[in-house]
């Protein structure tokens, strides 16, 4: 069969599948015929595109981030794939041979493949989409409605290749593709055990630095604050065994950073700095008080400034606080998503993520009181409370600072 032959072929059984089925079950061929023809070129374009689209872009995991894989795992996983979806074609069609006779079909080993293989065309043409980059969602549609497909051609195969009933071809499909399913999961961890890419710990031939998520991710993130714990335990036990008092203190310094998940050696900004983003007026209200602070505790940093604000209808305290040291924190609610709401009898509370930013919300109907707080930079809280016409005046004026210039500075050390 040559491409222009294999493309019409393909096009048939997608389009024309009822006719089609007639004509595969008729034709005469061999075993080598159909791999060599049909099953060898199709099953080679999923992995293909896991290939070449994992080595472009990486692997994209939800609420995780985005993995890379060493390119040598990839072509051995690409390799081992190729491999199972061969090996995998030729078991279905021994189990479709196998469970013939219960179905009142004929036990016939060739037909059995010709089922396999042609059924699967539209799994196989569509895995050739992983090419792509960004169509994670839009892959996982086509894929199951690939698969619901698949599973129309088979039924609608059985009673040509096999000589089924049709009114037990369904059955037979469904045994068909329960066993297929079990299988594929089996021979699926199978080649993530042997390539190493489904191992994070490298328990096999690939190595830990042949998974690598990119570094801002949410998964490199907490990649990196893994690594940190573990160099700061490292240290501890070298200095608890050293018997010196200031390697200890610099050790428990260093573990208490880790532990916060961010670095102990960032220095928080200058008071001052900080308390710029409180201007004289905002919205209207004038600030009739201001205070700025820095403080540390075990070799880390915290700073903060606060400004009273006011008119006839509003009393609000805005503070602006940096983590300093402490921001792996705030990096680690950020990736987690976290999220929640909660009723009173005269309000709510809730967490919410808004543009890529976490805030945290809390108003009192009775009282008309609230209060509004977003995170910036994975690194600043701003905080508006106090009493408000509504949560929304709150919300707008924690928008109205200047949160996008504060932001800039979430990379920024004292000064």
């Amino acid at each position: 069969m040559n491409i222009q032959s294999l493309v019409a072929r393909v096009r048939s059984i997608l389009l024309q599948p009822r006719d089609t089925w007639s004509e595969i079950a008729a034709e005469p061929a061999s075993v080598s015929d159909i791999y060599r023809n049909y099953i060898i070129i199709l099953a080679a374009l999923p992995a293909l595109g896991m290939l070449i689209g994992s080595a472009l872009y990486g692997i994209k995991i939800p609420m995780m981030g985005t993995m890379r894989i060493g390119f040598g795992t990839l072509v051995t996983q690409a390799l081992l794939t190729y491999a199972m979806t061969l090996l995998m074609a030729y078991i279905m069609a021994v189990i479709i041979e196998l469970l013939a006779p219960k179905f009142g079909a004929v036990s016939d080993r060739l037909q059995g493949l010709k089922t396999v293989a042609y059924a699967l065309t539209p799994v196989w043409v569509v895995g050739v989409l992983h090419v792509l980059p960004g169509v994670g969602a839009l892959l996982a549609l086509l894929s199951l409605a690939a698969a619901v497909y698949a599973f129309y051609l088979v039924k609608l195969g059985l009673p040509h290749t096999m000589k089924c009933p049709e009114d037990k071809s369904l059955g037979y499909t469904a045994a068909v593709f329960v066993i297929g399913i079990v299988l594929g999961l089996v021979l699926n961890l199978l080649v993530a055990a042997i390539s190493g890419a489904g191992n994070y710990r490298g328990v096999s031939p690939a190595t830990t630095n042949d998974v690598q998520f990119d570094k801002d991710s949410p998964m490199g993130k907490l990649e990196a604050w893994s690594k940190r714990m573990e160099d700061a335990s490292k240290q501890m036990e070298s200095a608890q065994k050293s018997g010196d008092s200031k390697a200890q203190q610099e050790a428990m310094q260093n573990m208490l950073g880790s532990i916060m998940g961010g670095d102990a050696a960032v220095e928080a900004l200058d008071p001052d700095k900080l308390g710029s983003f409180l201007p004289e007026t905002l919205m209207g209200l004038q600030r009739s008080g201001f205070s700025a602070e820095r403080n540390q505790a075990m070799g880390m940093q915290i700073a903060q400034a606060e400004a009273s604000y006011s008119d006839t209808h509003n009393r609000l305290r805005v503070e602006i606080m940096d983590m300093g040291g402490a921001q792996g924190v705030l990096a680690l609610a950020g990736f987690a998503a976290i999220a929640s709401e909660r009723k009173t009898e005269h309000g709510y509370e809730k967490t919410y993520s808004d543009a890529g930013r976490m805030v945290n919300e809390k108003w009192d109907d009775a009282e008309h009181r609230g209060e509004y707080a977003i995170v910036v930079g994975e690194r600043f809280v701003v905080k508006v409370k106090g009493s408000a016409d509504s949560i929304t005046t709150l919300r707008e004026l924690a928008n109205a600072l200047d949160t996008d210039g504060l932001e800039k500075l979430k990379d920024a050390t004292s000064g």
